[in-house]
């Protein structure tokens, strides 16, 4: 593994040699093998199968530098110079490597921080919209509120005007108007008051048992 202290960029590289792939011919003593395996097999079953590679590998002596994942590159043996000889091409190639790839971690990071930073403004924003809508829909809830209690209040003033004009302003009618104000009132935003009846709990219906 190769770090680039200036920036901490990591490097994973491997030296490899190339070997060469045959298949494998079997040999007299593993052929032995194979026959012992079988008479022991047909006797008692006690038989172990010889382990026959199918494949030979052989070295080839030629090595090669890689340099694994993104960006990734190889440096080989050639057949006018070994890669011994060409280190010094070899360690500049892995640094600029480390150099790309910083670059590239750099704008990643920049990429990632310029998506962090829009994310958390969308969200912002997102979320004042939604609080601004709110707090308008509460106001507009408060207004038509307010209008109700004061169509409440000039309807009893009417009723109590007209009453008195009959002749008919009764101890009944004179608690009625005075129910019908206390509900504007409770209904009025800007009066603070609560409802006995309608700010109660309501009421749970009975288990059967």
């Amino acid at each position: 593994m190769f770090r680039w202290n200036e920036t901490g960029t990591t490097l994973e590289f491997a030296l490899t040699e190339q070997v060469l792939r045959t298949r494998h011919e079997i040999t007299p003593a593993e052929e032995r093998a194979r026959k012992r395996y079988w008479e022991h097999t047909r006797r008692d079953g006690s038989g172990r199968f010889p382990n026959i590679p199918e494949y030979d590998y052989t070295p080839t002596g030629n090595l090669a530098i890689q340099v694994r994942h993104s960006p990734s590159r190889t440096w080989n043996d050639t057949p006018k110079t070994q890669l011994e000889q060409r280190l010094g091409s070899v360690a500049g190639g892995i640094l600029a490597l480390a150099q790309e790839k910083h670059a590239r971690e750099q704008e990643d990071a920049r990429r990632k921080e310029a998506h962090r930073l829009a994310t958390a403004r969308f969200e912002f924003l997102t979320k004042r919209r939604a609080n601004e809508a709110e707090r308008f829909k509460q106001v507009e809830a408060s207004a038509t509120d307010w209008e109700r209690a004061a169509r409440l209040r000039a309807f009893a003033d009417a009723a109590e005007v007209a009453a008195k004009l009959a002749g008919e302003l009764s101890v009944e009618q004179m608690e009625w108007l005075a129910w019908v104000r206390a509900k504007a009132d409770w209904l009025d935003p800007l009066i603070q008051i609560s409802d006995p009846i309608l700010d109660a709990p309501e009421p749970k219906r009975p288990n059967y048992w």
